[in-house]
C-alpha cells in the first residue's frame, strides 16, 4: 500500500514536475518559444498548475535559479586552499556528464541570453550568480590569506571556469576532457589538489 502525499507534499511534487518541464523546454526550444501550456503539457498538468505555483514565466525563471542553488548539499568546511580546490574538481568531474547537469546548462545558456536581451529578466540570474560568487569568496577567503587574486575577484574566475569549461565540453567532449576544470583550478589556484 502507498502513502498518500500531504497537501505540502504534493504541491512540492507540482513545482519539481513543473521546473523540469520548464527547465528542459528552455533548454531545447529556448525561452521565447516556450509557452506556459507547453511547460504544463510537457509536466501532465494543466496551466493553473503553473498560475498556483508561479505567477509568471519570470517566476518560473527565478524558481529555477534557486533550486540549483539549493541543490547542492552543503559540504563540511575545507581544511585548506588546496583540500577545497580537490573537493570543486572532484564534485564537478562526478557531476558534469550527469543528464540533469547537462539540463541545467541547456537551460542556463538560454537563461543568460534572456537576461542579456531582457534587462527585467537580468536580476533573478544576476542575483545567481552572485550567490554562487559570494559563497565562493567567502570560503576562499577562510582558507588563505595569500589568494592569487581578492576572493571576489577569484569567485569570479571560478565561476568563469566552471561556466566556460562546462559549455565547451558540452560541445566537444574529446577536446575539452573533463580534468580540464581541476587543471584550470590549480593553475588558478598555483597548488594542486590535496
Amino acid at each position: 500500500m502507498t502513502e498518500r502525499l500531504t497537501r505540502v507534499q504534493q504541491q512540492a511534487v507540482t513545482r519539481a514536475r513543473l521546473l523540469d518541464a520548464a527547465e528542459t523546454l528552455f533548454g531545447d526550444r529556448g525561452i521565447h518559444q516556450t509557452s506556459l501550456d507547453g511547460i504544463a503539457a510537457a509536466a501532465g498538468l494543466t496551466k493553473g498548475a503553473i498560475y498556483a505555483n508561479f505567477g509568471s514565466k519570470g517566476d518560473l525563471i527565478a524558481a529555477i535559479l534557486e533550486r540549483k542553488l539549493g541543490a547542492d548539499e552543503p559540504e563540511p568546511p575545507s581544511a585548506s586552499l588546496a583540500a577545497w580546490a580537490g573537493r570543486l574538481g572532484d564534485t564537478y568531474e562526478s557531476a558534469v556528464d550527469r543528464p540533469e547537469i547537462r539540463r541545467f546548462a541547456l537551460a542556463f545558456v538560454e537563461l543568460w541570453l534572456y537576461g542579456m536581451r531582457d534587462g527585467s529578466a537580468r536580476a533573478p540570474l544576476a542575483q545567481w550568480l552572485q550567490s554562487v560568487r559570494d559563497a565562493n569568496a567567502r570560503e576562499a577567503a577562510e582558507l588563505a590569506d595569500d589568494l592569487p587574486l581578492p576572493a571576489d575577484q577569484l569567485a569570479a574566475v571560478l565561476l568563469a571556469l566552471d561556466i566556460g569549461v562546462s559549455l565547451q565540453r558540452l560541445l566537444d567532449p574529446r577536446a575539452v576532457p573533463v580534468e580540464v576544470y581541476t587543471a584550470g583550478l590549480k593553475a588558478i589556484l598555483g597548488r594542486g589538489p590535496a
